[in-house]
C-alpha cells in the first residue's frame, strides 16, 4: 500500500492523482489532502477519500 500526502489536491495534477487513486484503491491510500483556495472541492475530496489529515491555505 502506498500512502500519499497530496498537496494541491484540487488543482489539475492533484485531481489526476486522485483519479489514479480511485482506480487503484487496493494499492493507493490518500493519507492527507491540502488545497489553497477551493474549499468546496476539498470538502468533497475529504468525504470521498477520508484522509487522516486535511489542510486549506489562506495565502
Amino acid at each position: 500500500m502506498i500512502n500519499i500526502c497530496l498537496l494541491g489536491s484540487t488543482g489539475s495534477i492533484g485531481t489526476q492523482v486522485l483519479d489514479v487513486a480511485r482506480r487503484l484503491p487496493d494499492r493507493i491510500h490518500i493519507s492527507a489532502l491540502s488545497a489553497m483556495n477551493n474549499g468546496e472541492r476539498l470538502l468533497e475530496q475529504i468525504s470521498e477519500f477520508r484522509p487522516e489529515y486535511a489542510s486549506i491555505g489562506t495565502e
